[in-house]
């Protein structure tokens, strides 16, 4: 009997052995992969630190960024835009709380992130207290370059140039370039996809348009609607010739299929154009008002020079017009 209770717990030991060292095992395995993780986050790190220093070209001649910028500072409320689609956030920025008072969209992307405001009219003692190691600045600010390059090497971009050209130039500017490529190829696709989906439209005129109140519209074409009209396939109103000021009968004289109307963020309608207008002759008499083809856009970005405002802005169309 004590043989073979021996026998027994030799068998036992055996089995706890076996286990242990398949445990250690294991967990050597899932060291190995977290080390591998790092390896592979570093390599990527010492990728995008290969790619400088590189000298960037802009309107105020070129600037050399010696190595990738950490802490960004952009004193262009748009820039922020950008460097958000790309993934990137300044420590610093122009209409912080503007931002996040009134766009919704971008409001989003840089919630919890810690941002100082530079204000709207930018404070360059706030800028150079933020110690930036790199500033993105617009063409409003071209007679303070010498200044904003004392606190920081700066870049100088147009305010309000094609939306992809600029995405493709920041992200130049700060080593995304393969970043702006696949967000430019991802929206493309989405494009495409949309246009086909939303075939069933292409004979129904569409205008994007903005209320600025006592019965007065405005609206725009210089290309920034491009992405809607050509990429999603819609028609424009009367091809595409109206602009500027349009007074309540003139837009009943349009008389669009589908109307799209843009937040005046700066001069809020309460309760909406659609309770503003409820009881207006006119308005009522319009295609788009009958029919229920009346959408209100809370962002107010879609006509800025935004990346992120095209983006997210043929969502909010084929939300609308995919029913």
């Amino acid at each position: 009997m004590r043989g073979i209770r021996t026998l027994w717990m030799i068998v036992a030991f055996s089995m706890i052995l076996l286990l242990v060292v398949g445990c250690a095992e294991g967990n050597s395995g899932n060291v190995v992969k977290g080390e591998d993780a790092k390896e592979t986050s570093s390599n990527k790190e010492n990728i995008v630190s290969s790619l400088f220093p590189r000298t960037i070209k802009h309107m105020k001649g070129e600037s050399v960024i010696q190595s990738k910028p950490i802490k960004i500072a952009t004193p262009y409320i748009a820039f922020v835009d950008y460097l958000a689609v790309l993934d990137e956030y300044p420590i610093a920025a122009q209409g912080v709380e503007t931002i996040r008072d009134n766009f919704p969209s971008l409001s989003a992307r840089v919630a919890g992130k810690e941002i100082i405001d530079l204000g709207m009219e930018v404070d360059l003692e706030k800028l150079l207290a933020s110690q930036p190691d790199l500033i993105i600045a617009a063409d409003d600010m071209t007679d303070q370059y010498d200044k904003l390059s004392q606190i920081a090497p700066t870049v100088i971009l147009p305010q309000a140039d094609d939306w992809r050209k600029t995405l493709q130039q920041i992200a130049e500017v700060i080593g995304k370039e393969d970043k702006a490529k696949s967000v430019l190829a991802e929206f493309d696709r989405k494009s495409a996809d949309y246009k086909e989906k939303l075939a069933f439209r292409s004979h129904e005129s569409v205008l994007f348009m903005m209320y600025t109140g006592k019965e007065q519209f405005i609206t725009w074409n210089d290309g920034r609607f491009d992405p809607f009209y050509n990429g999603l396939g819609l028609k424009p109103v009367n091809g595409g010739s109206i602009k500027g000021q349009l007074s309540m009968e003139s837009l009943a004289a349009l008389n669009p299929d589908h109307l799209f109307v843009i937040n005046n963020w700066q001069n809020p309608i309460q309760g909406g154009v659609l309770k503003a207008l409820k009881d207006s002759r006119v308005w009522n008499s319009m295609n788009a008002v009958k029919n229920n083809h009346v959408y209100e856009l809370d962002d107010p970005s879609l006509p800025g020079p935004m990346a992120l405002a095209k983006i997210d802005g043929i969502e909010e169309v084929m939300k609308a017009l995919g029913k």
